[in-house]
C-alpha cells in the first residue's frame, strides 16, 4: 500500500465505499459483481470497516469496469464510475448535507473547496485550485491513484447536481500520480 509522506496510509471511508458500491451501483450490483468485490478483493458491502486502504478500492473498481461497461474504454468506464459515485452519495448524510451547500455557493467556490469535499471521503487527496477566467478554473489533484477520469466524472455530475450548465473537464497527466483538470461551464 502506497503511504502519503508522513501522513500515514491513504484511506477511503467507509461511507464514500458504501455511496460508491451500494448506493450509486444500485440494481447493477449484481449478485456477481458483489461476489467480486466482496470476495475477490475483500471488501465487506454488509458490515464495513471505517475505511478501506485506497488501493484496494482502486483494484475493484478496475477489476469491475468490464462487468459493468464492457463497451467502454477503461477510462470512460472510470469517467461513469465517477458519476455514479456521486449518485449514491447524494444519497448519504454527508452527501446530502454537502450538496445542499454547493447549490448556494455554486460551482466557482465549489471547485475551490474541493479539498475540503474530497476530504470527506479520504484523508488522502489535495488540491490546489486556479481561477483563469470567470467561467474556468484549473484544479490540480495530487493523487487519483490511477483513475483520474473517475474524479473528472465525480466533478462533472456534481456540477449537474447543482444546476451548473454545461461544466466539461479536461485532464492533463502532472509528475507522479497528480492530474491537472481544466474545468470549464457556462453561466
Amino acid at each position: 500500500m502506497q503511504e502519503q509522506s508522513g501522513k500515514g496510509e491513504q484511506l477511503w471511508f467507509s461511507h464514500a465505499i458504501e455511496a460508491l458500491f451500494v448506493r450509486g451501483l444500485g440494481a447493477r450490483l449484481t449478485p456477481e459483481v458483489k461476489d467480486r468485490i466482496v470476495n475477490k478483493h475483500g471488501i465487506n458491502l454488509d458490515r464495513m470497516p471505517p475505511a478501506y486502504p485506497i488501493r484496494q478500492v482502486v483494484e475493484a473498481c478496475r477489476s469491475i469496469l468490464p462487468m459493468l461497461y464492457p463497451r467502454l474504454s477503461e477510462a470512460e468506464g472510470f469517467r461513469q464510475l465517477g458519476v455514479s459515485f456521486m449518485q449514491g452519495y447524494v444519497e448519504t448524510l454527508v452527501g446530502k448535507a454537502m450538496v445542499a451547500v454547493l447549490k448556494v455557493i455554486g460551482p466557482r467556490r465549489t471547485l475551490e473547496r474541493m479539498q475540503k469535499n474530497f476530504r470527506t471521503g479520504g484523508n488522502y487527496l489535495e488540491t490546489r485550485f486556479k481561477v483563469l477566467g470567470p467561467t474556468t478554473c484549473e484544479l490540480w489533484i495530487n493523487d487519483c491513484t490511477g483513475m483520474p477520469t473517475f474524479y473528472a466524472g465525480m466533478i462533472e455530475e456534481g456540477a449537474r447536481m447543482i444546476g451548473t450548465r454545461n461544466l466539461k473537464t479536461s485532464l492533463t497527466p502532472d509528475t507522479g500520480p497528480a492530474w491537472t483538470m481544466l474545468v470549464t461551464w457556462d453561466v
